[in-house]
């Protein structure tokens, strides 16, 4: 009896952060502590409650059967990651911002807001590496004073460490790192690393064919990549010297920050919504968690140029830039200079400078650059919902259909007389049979609010909202879909494909297939339902090229799809059917 009123016990539904167990409950705190209630009392009696030790929780296992013990194990996994995930950010505000009736209107918007934001995630805060991590006098040293030091942070000699391919030089294009105690020589314009003078020098990469490397730099090429568009245009990497660093034989001379600083680059010349967003600045936020150096005070230094002074780059920088850092990113020389300036410093001595991670994510052949980085996507994607007054966790009343209407890109302004570019060519003709077919009714009595919408003639907080307030997102590929992740759970979006006729070593696009175009990012965003319009031959497109035909057109850049009502009505349906209550 007893182990069939176990058995009838540990089926019923419970939270996400709780699980039954012989003889009592296995919870999970708000603050992602483990605790184990016996039958009979309560998991809100703290008196009631121990600390689950792994000594218990074998103990309860070993009476389970093997399916019982894994899914106790999955619920448990599953309730860390939602903590960890939501919303994964500091705090979320009940007011939203009211909008006006007509276009962009949240009548439909559900604020319900999460009680709290998950648990202590054991990140750095602003601390430094060398006040968590093994700081030692070396044996080595001559001088005996060094062990009576105990200073953890000297400034003698600079540190790094990194996260990528230790043995491959060409590993640059995946490698971020943090860099401990090196400076910038104002005069020179360089990057100084520290190393010992009185020994040999020590190697920094192992690399599996070339054997042990002793400088950052290779036949021309850096230690890591700013960018993974310009093959080694953009690498960067110190330079090694045998001294200690100025900020121990110059410090009247050399300005030390304390803070965290970064070096990043935006290279995406047409501002791309989705290389900027995703990629550029992305790479910061993910670099800092990847190299557990989060910091909530990060200074952003744009390298090998000033910062772009075009007016979408900068509205980019401000809609998203926040969501990363309260500090406004900054033109590196600019900045040094400013700072020198003010104490008549020769050297800048960074105590953590954060380069690299910068990696493609979007392209058919870089879809490896995303396995794992789920959490970091999800927790950026919260983070900015949060920071324009949205919260990331509520989810539509009723449904809304968007059309992407794609009217200016920036072939248009480059190649003049370019009418649009991989849009919907009979875009007009279907929103009037969807809106003929599901929009009869309000959307209170089962109806569905159909809209177009011109993206760029909104404000990107207006943006956000009416993205987060879609249940069904309508799109061709390329830069208008990449404000996908900001739809709510459980919506769905229909991209339209292109067709690769050729194969693309550059894009990893094989001949002949229908290609997801974003497809390779969009996979790692599982709380969006992504279904694909695909195409396949001539009679799906018509040219955007006066003059070219449709043969002579590139197929990735130079046509609109013939979107044909009766196939796309399918993806409609399938999506609203799998929303269904």
């Amino acid at each position: 009896m007893a182990e069939n009123h176990y058995n009838h016990n540990f089926k019923r539904r419970t939270s996400s952060s709780q699980s039954i167990l012989p003889g009592g409950v296995f919870s999970l705190s708000s603050r992602g502590r483990a605790y184990f209630a016996p039958f009979g009392s309560s998991l809100s009696s703290s008196s009631a409650r121990t600390p689950m030790s792994l000594a218990l929780l074998a103990h309860s296992l070993r009476n389970l059967t093997f399916r019982q013990a894994s899914l106790l194990v999955s619920r448990a996994f599953a309730a860390l990651l939602l903590h960890l995930l939501a919303p994964g950010i500091d705090s979320v505000s009940t007011n939203l911002p009211p909008k006006p009736n007509g276009n962009g209107s949240l009548s439909n918007y559900s604020a319900s807001v999460p009680s709290k934001t998950g648990p202590d995630l054991f990140l750095s805060s602003n601390e430094h590496f060398y006040k968590r991590s093994v700081r030692l006098p070396s044996p080595l040293s001559a001088n005996i004073s060094d062990f009576r030091n105990t200073t953890k942070n000297s400034r003698r000699f600079s540190h790094f460490r990194c996260l990528g391919d230790d043995n491959n030089i060409d590993g640059r294009g995946e490698r971020a790192c943090i860099f401990e105690n090196v400076c910038y020589d104002l005069s020179k314009k360089e990057w100084a690393y520290h190393v010992r003078p009185d020994t040999p020098r020590k190697p920094i990469l192992f690399d599996s064919s070339r054997g042990l490397q002793y400088d950052f730099w290779h036949e021309g090429l850096g230690f890591i990549g700013l960018s993974g568009f310009t093959q080694g245009g953009t690498d960067w990497g110190p330079t090694i010297y045998q001294s200690q660093s100025p900020a121990v034989t110059s410090p009247a001379n050399t300005l030390i920050m304390e803070k965290m600083h970064a070096i990043f680059h935006l290279a995406v010349h047409d501002d791309n919504l989705g290389h900027l967003l995703w990629e550029e600045m992305g790479a910061l936020w993910y670099s800092m968690i990847r190299l557990n150096a989060y910091s909530t005070d990060l200074i952003a230094m744009h390298a090998l140029a000033p910062l772009p002074d075009r007016p979408l780059n900068r509205k980019f920088r401000a809609a998203f830039f926040k969501a990363i850092t309260p500090n406004d990113p900054v033109s590196l020389e600019p900045y040094l200079q400013t700072l020198a300036s003010s104490s008549a410093a020769q050297n800048i001595c960074f105590d953590q400078l954060m380069v690299g991670g910068n990696m493609l994510r979007f392209f058919q052949n870089r879809g490896w650059h995303n396995i794992g980085h789920e959490p970091l996507f999800y927790a950026y994607r919260n983070r900015i919902l949060t920071t324009h007054n949205i919260n990331p966790l509520s989810t539509p009343s009723t449904h809304r259909i968007v059309f992407t209407n794609k009217t200016e890109t920036l072939k248009k302004a480059i190649d003049g007389g370019l009418q649009k570019n991989r849009g919907i060519a009979n875009l007009a003709e279907i929103v009037a049979g969807v809106r003929a077919k599901y929009s009869t009714r309000s959307p209170g009595d089962g109806g569905v609010d159909v809209r177009v919408v011109e993206w760029q003639k909104l404000s990107m907080t207006e943006q956000l909202e009416l993205m987060h307030s879609t249940t069904i997102f309508i799109t061709p590929s390329g830069g208008v879909s990449t404000l996908l992740p900001f739809l709510p759970a459980g919506a769905h979006a229909i991209i339209i494909d292109y067709f690769e006729r050729t194969g693309d070593p550059y894009y990893g696009a094989t001949a002949g297939t229908s290609v997801s175009m974003e497809a390779p990012m969009w996979n790692h965003f599982p709380h969006v339902k992504k279904l694909y319009y695909q195409v396949w031959n001539a009679s799906d497109f018509v040219s955007d090229i006066p003059g070219k035909s449709i043969e002579e057109c590139d197929w990735r850049y130079e046509v609109s799809t013939i979107v044909d009502p009766l196939k796309l009505d399918l993806l409609i349906q399938a999506a609203f059917e799998d929303m269904e209550a």
